[in-house]
């Protein structure tokens, strides 16, 4: 058998890219919780569900209070649906 060689190659970003990356990231709906923490909205309303239950239950661990926070969460998703 005979060994196939490898190719490497190094790929060189220009600065327009990160600014391009910047204006992809603007455009992408996300929500923010009162901690600052944001989450990313997909159609996907299962993963949704697991992604707030999920910070929710990162509240709880730091006793924030975190009783209102879930229906806040959820209001904020149905928001940037909607629009």
């Amino acid at each position: 058998m005979k060994k196939k060689s490898i190719q490497e190659s190094n790929f060189i970003f220009s600065e327009d890219h990160n600014d391009k990356f910047a204006a992809l990231k603007k455009r992408m709906p996300i929500i923010k919780c009162g901690c600052g923490f944001e989450i990313l909205v997909v159609p996907d309303l299962k993963a949704m569900n697991r992604a707030i239950k999920n910070h929710v239950a990162n509240h709880k661990k730091a006793s924030d209070g975190s009783e209102r926070l879930t229906a806040f969460l959820t209001e904020q998703v149905l928001i940037v649906a909607a629009s």
